[in-house]
């Protein structure tokens, strides 16, 4: 039955296309559309090309390419199977309640079945590394109890080998579904508490029972870490930390953060009023004290003194509340920075916490004929108010309208509407729109790389070089802002400068295709070959399938009298191109070299 209302409240999310981010994620990563790229994708940050907020979600994006290799990119595929997936938590959900529960299981499963604070996570595409992870973490969690409770039946047996791999698969899985699953092994270490709580024994003797299998899931989790630092360089936090977080102390987080726990309180109990965007200004990280941090305040204390005192009447509430605070710790922002200050999708692992905790009030209540009528009043409520969200994520246009209504403050409401404006040929409002995004949020590199951008389209050489070298200036990874401003500046006639910002970008990042191309046409009207070949063949041996690096350092390589490398090169540009016209080009570039003279 649980299972068929998660299925009645979510399968119109099938129907949705590719949203917002699900848009340079999935449908603009020319990564996924081949399964002979998945070693790069794993070995590879989460978002492709130059966005500056790195993330490493390996199984999420290996997952994305072999939907695609399925459905041939039909977004239907990629939906469906977050709603088979969001079907799997919710029946392991259940699984959890009922070891924690007596009859309020069963409406601890669906109120997480039906709650609208998850359609964020299940209805666009992206929402897979939340679901994926809570998934993982589920199942890690249940098979680490169960392995506890085979290895007090038989120490030795096939049952308990088989749970200690569902354990570690599990916890696999959530780590390399998203970072915030690294919560797992504190929430293992809470559940033999639970263990032992319930059967008598002592605490140590039940961990000391498998203190093997928590060393390895450990184990998985440094792993993670260290695979992340090498993949981004940070082992914790994002590549930039949200508006209001950057060089803060845990204290100044947590006093930002007490109006994001009152919203998560509202999105909770009330979610009448939903949005896809809490960015500034629509929602304003502050240290200052004001109503919404009392508020805050007293919420989070008025929760942990109801836990307290219920930890003997209802310890499935205060089982329900420590969950809630150990999942959502990464995303609280109070350990480290995150980038994001507050995000629906982020209450999914959290709120099975909350999910348990309402069944353990619930069977507080008296046990009167109206309960029940009334509780499925308040799950159809809810119900209806998914299936009324859903929508929100079918199309962009749907979306864009529902960010105005929702967040009109929010510089990113500004950023798609410039966005949008340029895109129908309205550089008067999308310029108006995109300046008035980067006042509220200047320390967005990707925002001053896409104004930078318009304005070297433009012409504004000027602008172009301002926005796009203040972009590189938060970011100095983010190469493309890097080519702008070289591109920007050599087309004004300041090659100096364009030489320099060229040199130090590529020490930076010589792999990078885009960045090559802008710092070749400096080298090249300075006069200096040599140094477009150097530049061209270490990218080229990073992308030895692009034909226009080929070219590139075809002709450099012409140019310094190195003819067998330039036909080479022209050779193997000729395999790569399939345009007949361009084919013909470089047919004429090799007829064009039998006139070259070899150096000596």
């Amino acid at each position: 039955m649980v299972l068929a209302v998660a299925l009645a409240a979510s399968v119109t999310a099938v129907r949705g296309g590719f949203v917002y981010d699900d848009e340079p994620v999935v449908q603009d990563d020319a990564r996924l559309r081949a399964l002979r790229n998945l070693p790069v994708l794993v070995t590879s940050p989460y978002w492709a090309g130059d966005i500056p907020d790195r993330i490493y979600r390996p199984l999420t994006t290996a997952s994305f390419a072999v939907d695609w290799a399925v459905g041939r990119g039909s977004p239907a595929v990629f939906h469906a199977v977050n709603v088979a997936l969001h079907l799997g938590v919710t029946a392991l959900v259940l699984l959890l309640a009922s070891a924690l529960l007596g009859p309020g299981a069963i409406v601890a499963a669906l109120w997480f079945a039906v709650h609208p604070v998850h359609v964020e996570a299940f209805a666009p595409v992206v929402g897979r590394s939340e679901v994926l992870a809570a998934l993982g973490y589920l199942a890690a969690l249940l098979a680490y109890a169960a392995e506890s409770r085979a290895a007090a039946e038989a120490p030795r047996g096939a049952r308990r080998a088989l749970f200690a791999l569902v354990v570690l698969a599990g916890a696999a899985t959530a780590f390399a579904a998203k970072e915030h699953a690294l919560t797992l092994p504190a929430m293992l270490l809470l559940a033999d508490a639970w263990t032992a709580r319930t059967s008598g024994r002592a605490f140590r003797a039940v961990l000391r029972g498998h203190a093997l299998l928590w060393c390895g899931v450990v184990a998985l989790a440094a792993g993670y870490l260290a695979a992340r630092g090498a993949m981004l360089g940070t082992t914790f936090g994002a590549g930039v930390s949200a508006a209001g977080l950057a060089g803060t102390t845990w204290a100044s987080r947590l006093a930002i953060m007490l109006p994001a726990y009152l919203q998560w309180g509202r999105l909770l109990a009330f979610p009448l009023r939903l949005s896809a965007d809490y960015a500034p200004d629509q929602f304003v990280p502050s240290t200052a004290f004001d109503a919404a941090h009392v508020a805050g305040a007293v919420l989070v204390a008025a929760i942990v003194v109801a836990a307290w005192r219920l930890r003997r009447t209802a310890p499935g509430f205060t089982a329900g509340v420590v969950w809630f605070v150990v999942a959502g710790s990464v995303a609280s922002n109070v350990p480290f920075p995150t980038g994001v200050v507050l995000g629906e999708r982020l209450l999914y692992l959290p709120s099975v916490g909350v999910a348990i905790a309402f069944g353990a009030l619930w069977e507080l209540l008296p046990r009167h004929r109206l309960v029940w009528p009334a509780t499925a009043l308040l799950l159809t409520l809810l119900a209806a108010r998914t299936l009324a969200r859903i929508p929100v994520w079918s199309t962009p246009a749907r979306f864009l309208a529902a960010r105005v209504a929702d967040a009109p403050r929010s510089y990113r409401t500004h950023w798609n509407l410039g966005a949008r404006a340029f895109d129908r040929g309205d550089a008067v409002t999308g310029e108006r729109e995109l300046l008035t995004a980067a006042r509220i949020r200047p320390e967005d590199g990707s925002l001053l790389e896409e104004i930078g951008f318009h304005y070297l389209s433009a012409g504004a050489l000027g602008l172009a070089d301002r926005f796009s070298s203040a972009a590189y200036a938060v970011d100095t990874l983010n190469s493309g802002a890097a080519s702008q401003a070289v591109l920007a500046r050599f087309r004004a006639g300041a090659l100096d400068s364009a030489e320099a910002l060229a040199r130090l970008a590529l020490r930076r990042d010589p792999a990078n295709e885009v960045l090559v191309y802008a710092a070749a046409s400096v080298f090249d009207r300075r006069g200096e070959p040599q140094r477009v070949l150097a530049a061209a063949r270490r990218s080229v041996f990073f992308h030895p399938e692009s034909s226009g690096l080929q070219l590139v350092a075809a002709d450099a390589a012409r140019r310094l009298g190195l003819c067998a490398e330039a036909r080479t090169r022209l050779g193997k540009a000729l395999v790569l191109i399939r345009t007949e016209g361009a084919r013909a080009e470089v047919r004429r570039r090799l007829d064009d070299l039998a006139q070259c003279r070899p150096s000596r």
